[in-house]
């Protein structure tokens, strides 16, 4: 049990981190006011780096919560709880999930990203984020 804390407390540090350099990185560019950044819309990547930002803030914070939480620790060494997580992939989907999130922040308030392109990409994530849903539901009622 000590590991699983440790572990989530070593991810939480990195997370915090991660969204503190991207909040950093969106206030420098909003004084500059985006003339380092040679962009498509230096004048909105701000709001990208803020918000990606703020949502690594908020799973730091999430995960500080559950580690507070002596059930849910207690619960992570149950072996069906284990065997659920194995099968649904949960720690790389997140983290793919999170990722790409991001990317499309960044992207979007930089100017890369379009409509349709974004479109495409939320239907994307929906897809997977329905999946994962679904797997998990069935595994629980498998085991």
């Amino acid at each position: 049990m000590k590991k699983t804390k440790k572990m989530i407390h070593k991810i939480m540090l990195t997370l915090s981190c991660a969204g503190v350099a991207l909040i950093i990185a969106a206030v420098c560019l909003f004084l500059s006011e985006g003339s380092f950044l040679n962009v498509p819309r230096a004048d909105t990547a701000y709001i990208g780096f803020a918000a990606a930002g703020i949502l690594y803030l908020i799973w730091a914070s999430l995960l500080y919560l559950i580690s507070q939480d002596k059930q849910a620790l207690i619960e992570e060494h149950d072996e069906r709880l284990k065997a659920i997580e194995a099968k649904s992939g949960i720690i790389a989907f997140t983290v793919q999930t999170l990722l790409l999130f991001t990317c499309m922040l960044l992207l979007i308030f930089t100017g890369y990203l379009k409509a349709v392109p974004v479109l495409c990409l939320i239907g994307v994530l929906a897809v997977s984020v329905g999946v994962f849903a679904a797997a998990q539901m069935y595994y629980k009622k498998i085991l």
